[in-house]
């Protein structure tokens, strides 16, 4: 009797481990396998993407530059207003945006949208401090032409506009890589799942 009750067991549990799975089965394996290969594609996101330390320093950082951009306009803002007065104005109306990009990006966390925002509006300061020193140094060169000396001023105000304009650049640059890293590895994570390259 013993040797009956193995024999049946065998005969009923064994082909049941071997068993296929019917078909009302199948998506629930399907379900356990996406899912699985989800957690494995968000894990290759975490390990290729900058992370928000890394952006948090770096718009930190920008934020600075931008502080000091403003600072140089400041500093050229009785120059700058000889010439026309909208552009120290357009010039620290830009830095206000920069700040806003800036904090926002912070806040909400890095997308490659916001990101985007702050690297084109730091763009702009660069151009604006390139754009600032020539106007300067074309109306110090008239004045010179007319016969009165180079103004001392004008030279110090160049040399910070300079300074900051480059800043900007150097930072955006930094930025620039941190967001392409940021967008290659979103892409490469949703090819694989749309693709099922898990």
């Amino acid at each position: 009797m013993k040797r009956f009750w193995s024999v049946l067991l065998f005969l009923v549990f064994v082909p049941l481990a071997f068993a296929r799975p019917r078909e009302w089965q199948t998506p629930n394996v399907h379900r356990v396998n996406q899912t699985t290969a989800s957690k494995d594609v968000i894990s290759e996101l975490q390990r290729n993407m900058p992370s928000e330390k890394e952006f948090s320093e770096l718009l930190a950082k920008a934020d600075e530059k931008v502080s000091a951009f403003e600072a140089a306009i400041n500093n050229a803002k009785p120059g700058l207003d000889r010439i026309d007065t909208k552009y120290a104005r357009n010039y620290l109306d830009a830095a206000a945006t920069a700040h806003l990009l800036i904090s926002k990006t912070i806040k909400n966390g890095p997308t490659a949208y916001n990101l985007v925002g702050v690297l084109t509006t730091l763009d702009d300061l660069s151009l604006d401090a390139a754009n600032g020193s020539t106007f300067l140094l074309s109306a110090d060169g008239d004045r010179v032409a007319k016969g009165a000396p180079h103004d001392t001023n004008i030279r110090d105000a160049v040399v910070a506009l300079s300074s900051a304009g480059t800043s900007c650049n150097d930072i955006a640059e930094l930025i620039f890589h941190a967001t392409m890293r940021l967008i290659a590895a979103e892409e490469t994570a949703l090819n694989k799942l749309l693709h099922g390259q898990y």
